[in-house]
């Protein structure tokens, strides 16, 4: 991309709850001192009252409809890089935006955890992001860096190539993951719901843990759910993993680690399963039951938000979360990777790991691998992206490391 770009940065999608939170994120960081960036949304009125919160000189406002294509590709064409948090992706024209990036080699990520909404951009999108040599990435919070990033460490650190004879089990563990409800997943939820009705998602499609990874070729020694887990799993104890139990969030991670593992064309002799702890709901629970729910702070959480409201300031701050990866080989060689950061999962962590995602985009060469099209965390920006994490806020925010 030619270094004529306008902005850096530009975060549509800037008045939401998370937008915010992103701006202000991005507000604050060193990269960003001496480089014009923009928020974007469809309400000038609104996104001038998300200006006036903040303080770098170097932020522009851009007010756009989606439902404009020409305005559109003026905005994407001013950018080098450009994310968004203005979902549901499937309800409110994200395929716009993301396909006005592909078109014009823009970089981009987003929020989405609408696996249906996802294949339609790989199916769409795929191979003009590839000839134009923008980077679409999918998955770019905590649904599902943690997990993506988490795999791939792990099978560098057990060291598996293309083609090795050896099957691989990696599961990912959460142990952690302490925050709020989040009113744009419920939001989600429906649209997911939406499209089964209307038939956009069919029956076959809503449990094909391959969704993402179109004409992959999984191993048959895994289980063919989305989280990768047994059909109607409750729980199960296992020698080195110890009490598993399902994950809520492994229907949306476990198919981005696949199309991962598809692009690295291994999936054939890795597969990859994602569940939690029983520590997870202990930790949950100490810290709702210690803050007294947020009552005696004058900040409740609320357990039905709407899309738009997230969590209240402490819970932001207290929140955290946690991923043990482990990959084990058939010849007995295993490896774990752990994936931890601090703040509300959903919001408060994500946002943060959305501005890092950009930035990396942006500005990282080292470690970035020199592809395109529709990517994952892992395939599209790999050891850049992880140490970029590792060093985001001095090192306070997030830990990614081998053991």
């Amino acid at each position: 991309m030619a270094n004529t770009k306008k902005y850096g940065v530009l975060l549509y999608g800037a008045t939401g709850f998370t937008g915010k939170l992103t701006a202000a994120y991005l507000d604050q960081h060193p990269d960003l001192t001496d480089k014009r960036w923009a928020i974007a949304g469809r309400n000038a009125e609104a996104l001038a009252a998300v200006r006036a919160t903040l303080t770098s000189d170097q932020v522009d406002v851009v007010a756009c409809s989606l439902d404009d294509p020409a305005a559109v590709e003026s905005m994407v064409s001013s950018s080098k890089v450009v994310i968004t948090t203005a979902g549901p992706y499937s309800l409110y024209q994200g395929d716009q935006l993301l396909g006005a990036c592909a078109r014009l080699g823009v970089h981009y990520s987003d929020l989405s955890g609408e696996g249906f909404w996802q294949r339609e951009m790989i199916d769409a999108y795929h191979d003009v992001a590839r000839q134009s040599g923008s980077k679409i990435v999918l998955g770019g919070g905590v649904d599902s860096i943690p997990s993506d990033l988490g795999a791939y460490l792990a099978l560098k650190g057990l060291g598996i190539k293309p083609q090795e004879d050896t099957y691989v089990q990696v599961t990912g563990k959460y142990t952690e993951y302490s925050g709020s409800f989040s009113g744009g997943t419920l939001a989600s939820g429906r649209a997911r719901q939406a499209a089964i009705r209307s038939g956009r998602l069919t029956k076959d499609a809503l449990h094909d843990p391959y969704i993402l990874a179109p004409g992959a070729q999984g191993s048959d020694r895994e289980e063919r759910t989305l989280d990768g887990m047994p059909p109607r799993f409750k729980q199960r104890y296992e020698s080195g993993n110890g009490l598993l139990l399902p994950f809520f969030m492994g229907i949306i991670n476990a198919p981005v680690v696949r199309r991962s593992l598809a692009l690295a064309g291994v999936t054939e002799q890795v597969s990859y399963r994602e569940c939690c702890a029983p520590v997870l709901w202990s930790r949950i629970a100490w810290l709702y039951a210690s803050r007294g729910l947020g009552f005696p702070l004058g900040q409740p959480i609320k357990f039905i938000p709407k899309s738009g409201e997230g969590p209240p300031p402490w819970l932001l701050k207290q929140g955290a979360f946690c991923v043990e990866v482990s990959a084990e080989a058939d010849d007995g060689r295993r490896v774990i990777a752990t994936v931890s950061g601090k703040g509300d999962p959903g919001y408060g962590a994500t946002s943060k790991m959305l501005a890092e995602l950009a930035l990396c985009l942006m500005k990282d060469r080292r470690g970035v691998p020199r592809n395109s099209g529709v990517l994952t965390p892992a395939s599209a920006l790999g050891d850049g992206l992880v140490t970029r994490l590792n060093a985001a806020q001095d090192g306070r925010f997030m830990n990614l490391e081998l053991s």
